[in-house]
């Protein structure tokens, strides 16, 4: 366990050469809980890089950053980062795994990058982020539920130190 981002996470699991490498040939889920998670009711604001804009409907999105995010408290605007949990789906077959646990359709057609999506997985609520992988979003008291029924599913974990290398983002306290 390392501090990443001010989170105790895994840093691996076995070893991050070979996890990131069975992530990039298979599945895998890495925690990605430390992201800054912000509810935005309302018209859409501008948020700086790394910040991502994620549209539910037209009048709800999601704001997730790896970094802290600034912003001015308004009735518009929650920071619900303690409220969701974040599960990070990564590999070519992630969408294998998904269709194993929720009747969303991912297909890259029915849900292309930069697509959001509320649904259920494992017969729970979540919230499907697809960015180059997936970001599934649970409520933190079924966070453990929905990791099991992914590794049921076929995913393999890795730590943080493959999710850096994955994604290309390197937290400030690793």
């Amino acid at each position: 366990m390392k501090n990443f981002s001010g989170w105790q996470l895994p840093a691996w699991y076995s070893e991050p050469s070979i996890e990131l490498e069975q992530v990039r040939a298979s599945v895998g889920i890495s925690d990605a809980s430390y992201l800054a998670k912000l509810a935005l009711r309302g018209p859409a604001l501008d948020f700086p890089l790394p910040a991502r804009l994620w549209q539910l409907t037209p009048a709800h999105a999601l704001v997730t950053s790896p970094q802290s995010i600034d912003f001015v408290h308004s009735p518009f605007l929650t920071d619900v980062t303690s409220i969701y949990s974040a599960i990070l789906l990564a590999g070519p077959k992630s969408r294998d795994v998904l269709h194993k646990l929720t009747t969303l359709n991912v297909g890259v057609a029915a849900m292309p990058e930069s697509s959001a999506r509320q649904t259920r997985v494992a017969h729970v609520n979540a919230i499907l982020l697809r960015g180059e992988d997936f970001l599934i979003l649970n409520t933190r008291d079924v966070a453990e539920h929905v990791w099991e029924a992914l590794l049921h599913a076929g995913a393999q974990p890795f730590g943080m130190i493959a999710q850096q290398q994955l994604t290309g983002f390197r937290h400030e306290d690793a």
